[in-house]
């Protein structure tokens, strides 16, 4: 992919420590609107009520199905079509053709409190944590290049393989519809053992495979363990369309953003565009003059030098077929608007209503969407909620302190395992509608995205994670046979909250390449300029030094958070455009694009972010 150079800036804006920033600021960030939790009818014995905007009913009508295509093309398919119902649309969809409706989803299970105000039904405990077919197909498709200079090489004296190949802790189970034999699915050779090492990694996700009789799944053990559910539906359903009530409660929020759109708080393809732009120059202004402080207390000087980071050379196949980068963008963005709608995308309906669920006892809220080729997207919330606040504002002030129990404890958040069960509940609801669980894609930007990469994690999913800092949890190999990927952004303060990417030492613990105390699940991409991180990396030297340099550190934290963090900035770097877009002109928009990166699935991400050196981090964590 070639890089397109415009006017360069600087650093990003922040996510933990100064998460008390983010909600004064996050007028752009996004969530829920409402303090609803689950529909009418359901068991749930969560506080919250229900509360949702009119549905869009513009809804995207899926051309043939690509499982119809493979159906029909594959005989192993048809010999086993209980087994392998895992056909895929043929043509590429635009993604920004049509707009489906926004409605709150209901739930007909009764639901289990495992939290404060949780509002969804956990599953089985007992069960150990299973996997996605991309996880069985394990041929060898990334190699970490290891810089000459890197003081560690734990990753060779490991042996290679950063699966652990024991069979303690291990259980066998019938193999699910899509999962393969190993032999037909090695692509790549281990790579040579001084300093480089061979990850396993999915080959992809919803690629026809030859059946087998059984295969060996991680006891993980997480809170919540994947629930498969029946899958008497060969194909899956065509969206589901809301039911007049849906579309009733969505009506206020629909209205109240319409109105920010005419104040350009919010943007639409499909809604008003607003008569003036003032917000624009002033948000360019602001940054400006914030640059020029930052240049009167010698922070534009030139950083000290950084520990080089593992990078991933992808040899794998691009022909899996997923969602595209820009539909994973806009399901998060979506997550700060208010009656807001993804392009392209509709909302998965069960009993009339869009599954989603909002718990303002612990910040977490999400909903689930469906692709034109018939894929989910549970998309998460991130801090603050953006213009939902107008109906739920309390639920920033739990957002933000999920954001710091993540950052400065060792613990999981009640808002991970409701992000958990919510999952849950969405895999059993789609495998009704014959969706399996390698149809299931999870996303989120800042908080949502740590919530997206906890359940890919614990449960197997793939997806994208936005301007995710660093997990407190890992598992076996963390990520490193998975197709969760991380795209970060250079100057946004909130990935570098980490320990597998360097810049934020000492405030956060010391940087391990590929792993330390908190590191990121599955690999990251870099976009954005790199030289944007030059006056976060002078700042942090300050840290630790007397109250007046830490408050240095701390103001030029958030100027960058705020400058780099929101989906905006991240849209232009991809080459995206954002739809819908909350508070679009908050930030700097300027520097490389990746052309084209918007319409890239997860594994032509991959490859394209190889090619072009941006692909770093070896997952290594034991």
């Amino acid at each position: 992919m070639k890089k397109v150079e415009r006017a360069h800036s600087r650093p990003g804006i922040r996510y933990g420590v100064a998460a008390i920033a983010l909600c004064a600021g996050v007028v752009g960030a996004p969530i829920q609107g409402t303090a609803w939790a689950d529909s009418p009818g359901s068991g749930s014995t969560s506080g919250a009520a229900a509360h949702a905007g009119p549905a869009d009913t513009r809804s995207a009508t899926p051309g043939p199905s690509r499982r119809a295509a493979r159906h029909q093309a594959s005989p192993t398919d048809s010999a086993d079509a209980k087994d392998s119902a895992d056909t895929q649309e043929g043509a590429e969809p635009d993604h920004r053709k049509t707009r489906g409706a926004d409605a709150d989803a209901p739930t007909d299970e009764p639901s289990d409190t495992t939290g404060p105000g949780t509002d969804v039904a956990e599953a089985d405990v007992s069960q150990p944590r299973q996997t996605t077919a991309g996880e069985r197909i394990r041929p060898k498709l990334f190699v970490v290049e290891r810089n000459s200079t890197t003081t560690r090489d734990d990753a060779a004296s490991r042996g290679g393989s950063v699966r652990d190949s024991s069979t303690a802790g291990r259980v066998e189970v019938p193999r699910g519809r899509a999962a393969a034999a190993h032999d037909s699915a090695a692509v790549a050779t281990r790579a040579p053992a001084a300093r480089s090492l061979t990850i396993d990694v999915p080959t992809s996700h919803r690629e026809p495979v030859a059946p087998s009789a059984d295969t060996q799944v991680d006891a993980v053990a997480p809170a919540v363990t994947a629930v498969s559910g029946p899958t008497a539906v060969e194909t899956p359903l065509s969206p589901q369309p809301l039911s007049p009530l849906a579309k009733l409660l969505q009506l206020p929020g629909h209205l109240v953003n319409t109105v920010l759109q005419v104040f350009d708080i919010t943007r639409s393809s499909h809604g008003p565009k607003a008569p003036i732009k003032l917000a624009p120059p002033i948000n360019n202004l602001l940054f400006a003059a914030f640059r020029e402080v930052e240049r009167w207390a010698g922070l534009d000087r030139t950083p000290p030098p950084q520990p080089p980071i593992p990078t991933l050379t992808y040899t794998g196949p691009t022909t899996a077929q997923t969602p595209t980068v820009a539909q994973f963008l806009n399901a998060s963005a979506s997550a700060y608007g208010l009656g807001t709608t993804p392009a392209g995308l509709n909302p998965f309906v069960v009993n009339g209503f869009q599954m989603s669920s909002v718990n303002i006892l612990t910040g977490m809220a999400a909903k689930a969407w469906v692709t034109p080729d018939q894929q989910i997207i549970i998309a998460y919330q991130g801090t603050t909620g953006g213009t939902n606040l107008l109906f739920n504002p309390f639920i920033a002030v739990t957002q933000i302190l999920t954001d710091l129990q993540v950052i400065f404890t060792q613990s999981t958040p009640w808002a991970f395992n409701d992000a958990l069960r919510f999952a849950a509940r969405v895999q059993t609801a789609a495998a009704e509608q014959g969706y399996g669980t390698d149809d299931i894609f999870v996303t989120g930007h800042s908080l949502g995205g740590w919530e997206a990469a906890y359940v890919a994690q614990q449960i197997g999913l793939a997806g994208i994670g936005f301007e995710t800092p660093g997990m407190n949890t890992t598992v076996p190999g963390n990520g490193a046979d998975s197709m969760f990927v991380n795209i970060e952004t250079y100057g946004d303060p909130a990935p570098f909250m980490a320990t597998d990417l360097p810049g934020l030492q000492p405030f956060m613990p010391p940087y391990v390449p590929g792993g330390g105390s908190k590191p990121h699940y599955g690999s990251i991409v870099m976009i954005g300029d790199p030289a944007a991180m030059t006056p976060l990396l002078n700042a942090v030297t300050l840290w630790g030094e007397g109250p007046i340099r830490n408050l240095i550190f701390i103001a030029d934290f958030l100027g960058n958070f705020f400058q780099y963090h929101l989906p905006g900035v991240q849209a232009y770097h991809l080459d995206v455009v954002p739809d819908p877009g909350v508070v679009p002109w908050l930030g700097t928009a300027r520097g490389p694009v990746d052309a084209g990166y918007g319409d890239l699935t997860i594994p032509q991400l991959l490859k394209a972010a190889s090619d072009a050196g941006n692909l770093q981090r070896a997952a290594i964590a034991a």
